[in-house]
C-alpha cells in the first residue's frame, strides 16, 4: 500500500524533530491559501509544494481514554497579622500546578479535504508535510464575574509549548491563587470555561516586494514603553503596541512603492527585525518566571497586563467589526435605494412599451451581502523580552526587496472540555502542611525547551537534589534528563524525600539542589546549589540560543556583480569551547537573507565573524575577521 507523501512525513516526524527539518523549510508566508480547514504555505523553491499549519489541538490521552492531564491545587498555612483578633483567616501563600499534553496533530481525512481543496486553487500542488513550528507560548484563559456583573475574561497562566515526538505539546504551567481558584471552579460546571490559546513561532520567507522600512534608535530607545523593558520583563504585545506608536510619529518609517504590498504585515516584518536586534527573551526562551507571573515589590503582574493586552485587542477587534458593519449596512442601503430607483425606471420603460418582464430577487445570504469582520483575537503575544545591556546607535534600514526571512506567530486556541467528568482523580487539593504529609514531592521541568533541542542543542541534564534533615540525616537523589527521558516523562520530572525528624514543618519544606548541563557542542555549566521550598523547579538551560540574522543588500549585490556569499561566524559558548556556523547566500535564488542561532551564556552577545564574497569572473574576496556584538550583520559593502 502507497501512502501520501504527508503521512510519511508525519511517521518521520513522529520518530525525530530535527533543526534540519526545520532549516529545510523554506515556506513562503505571505502566499499561504486555506484549503478545506487548514491553512498551507508554498516552498520558496518549488511553489507547487505546500506545507499545512498543524493548528489542531485537543487534550491527550492515555490507552485507557483518559486525558493525559493533571491539576494540584495547594495552600500552606500562614500566621496571621500581628495584632489580629479573627479567629479565622485565610491563607495567601497558595496556587496550583496544571500539567498536560496537548495533541497537535492533524486527522488524515481532514489531510485529504485540504489537498482536494488545494487541487482547486493550483492543479499541480501537492502537501508534503506540515509546518515545523520554532517554538511556542500556551496561556490559560477563563472567565471570572467582574466588578460590574459581567463576565471579564482573565490569563490565569503562561508557559512554554514545547512540541513532542508524536505531536503532543508539554503543558506545564504554575498558577497564582487567583488563577488556581477560577480554574477551580470552572471545572465544577458542566461546560468549563477552559481555553488553551497557543502562540506558536515559526520560520520562513515574504516574498520580494517593493518596500523599504527605516527606524531610528535614538527614537525608539527614548519611548517610555521602550524604556521600561530596561528594568523589568515587557510582553511582546507590550513592545508591538510601542512600535506602533514610534511608527505613527515617524520613528519608524514604512516606504511603499507600489501598492501590492500588505503593510501591516511589513510592519509585522520591521518589529520582528527590531526585536531581535533590541531585545533578549526573559529566561532565554520567553517564558517568564512565576514571581514574574505573580507581581512582586508592588509591581503589576504580567498576567494582569497580559489580560489588559487582551481585552484591549478583543475591543479593537469588536470596534472595527461594528465599523465594518455600520459601512456594511451604508452600502447595502445605498445600493438597495438605487437598485429601487433603477427598478422603477426601468419597470415604467418596459410598461410603456407592453414588454413582459420580472426582476430576480435579491440574496440577502449571499457571501457579498455579508459584512466582512476580523477575527477576534484568542490571546496578544505572551513572550517577554527584556531590553539588552547594548544599545544600538544610528539607523536601521530594512529592504524587502527580495525573500526575506521572517518569524511569525500562529495564534490558535481549544477549549479543555469537561475532563472533572472523564477524570475525577485528575484532581488533587492538599495542605502542604498537614502532618499527614511526610513525603515530599519535588516536580522539576525544562523551562523553554522542545524535544529537538536534544538533536542540536542539549545533550541532557543532570539534576541533583540534596535535603538536610533535622536528625542530621542527608537525602541526596539525583536525575539525568535526556531526549528519550524527556519524551517518556513529558517534561514532569519527580524527585522525592521523607520526614526524618523534621519537627520544624517550614523548614522540612526546604531543599537544596543544583544541575550540571551538557551540550552538544561539548560545554558544559555546573551550577552552584540554590535552596527554595516551592515544590516546583523549573530548570532553566545557562546557555541560550540568540538568533543573529545576515542580510546582503541587493544594490551593492548587483553594482558589484556578487553572485554568492559565505559569512562564518565564530563563537565562544563558554571558556575553552568553541563553535562555528556558516552561512551561504546565493544570488540566483534571491534568498539575500538568513539567521543563525548562536549558543551563549544569557549575559554574553559578542562574536566574530568573516565574509568571502564571490564576484563573477572575479577571485574571491575575503573579508578580514571581524568583532560584533550586534544581532544583525548587514552586508553592503566591500
Amino acid at each position: 500500500m502507497n501512502m501520501k507523501p504527508y503521512l510519511q512525513f508525519i511517521l518521520l516526524l513522529a520518530t525525530t524533530l530535527t533543526t534540519s527539518a526545520l532549516l529545510a523549510q523554506q515556506i513562503v508566508f505571505d502566499r499561504g491559501v486555506r484549503a478545506g480547514q487548514l491553512t498551507v504555505f508554498p516552498e520558496v523553491s518549488n511553489p507547487n509544494n505546500y506545507f499545512y499549519l498543524p493548528d489542531k489541538a485537543a487534550v491527550a490521552v492515555h490507552e485507557d481514554g483518559k486525558p493525559m492531564f493533571s491539576f494540584i491545587r495547594y495552600v500552606r498555612n500562614t500566621q496571621p497579622a500581628a495584632g489580629s483578633a479573627a479567629t479565622i483567616t485565610e491563607s495567601n501563600e497558595a496556587g496550583g500546578v496544571l500539567h498536560v499534553l496537548v495533541s497537535l496533530s492533524v486527522p488524515p481525512d481532514m489531510l485529504k479535504e485540504a489537498e482536494r481543496a488545494l487541487q482547486r486553487v493550483n492543479s499541480n500542488g501537492k502537501i508534503i508535510g506540515p509546518v515545523i513550528y520554532k517554538s511556542g507560548k500556551v496561556a490559560l484563559i477563563s472567565s471570572i464575574i467582574g466588578t460590574d456583573g459581567a463576565m471579564t475574561t482573565k490569563v490565569v497562566g503562561i508557559g512554554a509549548a514545547p512540541i513532542l515526538d508524536g505531536q503532543k505539546a508539554a503543558l506545564s504551567v504554575l498558577l497564582t491563587k487567583q488563577g488556581s481558584d477560577i480554574l477551580w471552579a470552572t471545572f465544577q460546571t458542566p461546560t468549563p470555561d477552559l481555553s488553551f490559546a497557543f502562540e506558536m513561532d515559526a520560520r520562513g520567507y515574504l516574498s520580494p516586494k517593493s518596500v523599504k522600512i527605516e527606524a531610528d534608535f535614538e527614537q525608539i530607545y527614548s519611548h517610555k514603553g521602550i524604556e521600561v523593558a530596561a528594568v523589568t520583563p515587557v510582553l511582546a504585545a507590550e513592545i508591538k503596541a510601542s512600535f506602533d506608536e514610534l511608527s505613527n510619529t515617524g520613528a519608524i518609517k514604512v516606504t511603499q512603492i507600489g501598492e501590492d504590498a500588505d503593510l501591516n504585515k511589513m510592519k509585522e516584518t520591521a518589529y520582528n527585525q527590531l526585536v531581535n536586534l533590541m531585545f533578549d527573551r526573559v529566561g532565554g526562551q520567553g517564558v517568564p518566571e512565576l514571581s514574574q507571573l505573580m507581581g512582586m515589590n508592588n509591581q503589576r503582574s504580567m498576567l494582569d497586563r497580559a489580560t489588559d493586552m487582551l481585552t484591549n485587542a478583543r475591543r479593537e477587534a469588536r470596534e472595527e467589526n461594528e465599523r465594518l458593519a455600520r459601512e456594511h449596512r451604508e452600502n447595502r442601503e445605498y445600493e438597495r435605494r438605487i437598485r429601487n430607483e433603477a427598478r422603477t425606471a426601468m419597470d415604467s420603460f418596459y410598461r410603456s412599451h407592453n414588454i413582459p418582464h420580472s426582476f430576480p430577487p435579491a440574496n440577502p445570504d449571499s457571501a457579498a451581502n455579508r459584512p466582512e469582520r476580523v477575527p477576534i483575537p484568542s490571546f496578544a503575544v505572551a513572550a517577554s523580552f527584556q531590553l539588552k545591556e547594548v544599545r544600538r546607535k544610528g539607523k536601521y534600514m530594512i529592504d524587502l526587496n527580495k525573500y526575506t526571512e521572517d518569524n511569525r506567530t500562529f495564534p490558535f486556541a481549544e477549549n479543555v472540555g469537561n475532563i472533572l467528568k472523564k477524570c475525577p482523580t485528575c484532581f488533587f487539593s492538599i495542605n502542604i502542611d498537614d502532618p499527614l504529609y511526610k513525603q515530599r514531592e519535588v516536580h522539576a521541568k525544562l523551562v523553554g525547551v522542545n524535544a529537538s533541542d536534544f538533536d542540536t542543542y542539549i545533550n541532557n541534564v543532570e539534576v541533583v537534589m540534596r535535603k538536610k534533615h533535622e536528625n542530621s540525616e542527608l537525602t541526596l537523589q539525583s536525575l539525568i534528563i535526556d531526549r528519550k527521558k524527556f519524551n517518556s516523562d513529558g517534561n514532569d520530572f519527580t524527585m522525592i524525600y521523607g520526614w526524618k525528624g523534621d519537627n520544624n514543618r517550614k523548614n522540612w519544606l526546604s531543599f537544596d539542589y543544583k544541575t550540571k548541563w551538557t551540550f552538544n557542542n561539548g560545554a558544559t555549566v555546573e551550577t552552584d546549589w540554590k535552596t527554595q521550598d516551592f515544590a516546583a523547579v523549573n530548570l532553566i538551560p545557562p546557555l541560550i540560543k540568540r538568533d543573529v540574522y545576515v542580510e546582503l543588500d541587493p544594490e551593492f549585490a548587483q553594482n558589484e556583480g556578487i553572485r554568492a556569499v559565505e559569512i562564518k561566524i565564530f563563537n565562544t559558548p563558554t571558556a575553552g569551547k568553541s563553535e562555528t556556523k556558516t552561512v551561504n547566500l546565493k544570488t540566483a535564488d534571491n534568498i539575500l537573507s538568513k539567521s543563525v542561532e548562536l549558543v551563549m551564556p544569557e549575559n554574553k552577545e559578542d562574536y566574530e565573524y568573516e565574509v568571502v564574497l564571490f564576484p563573477k569572473g572575479k577571485a574571491p574576496v575575503k573579508v578580514p575577521r571581524k568583532p560584533s556584538n550586534f544581532g544583525s550583520l548587514y552586508l553592503d559593502s566591500l
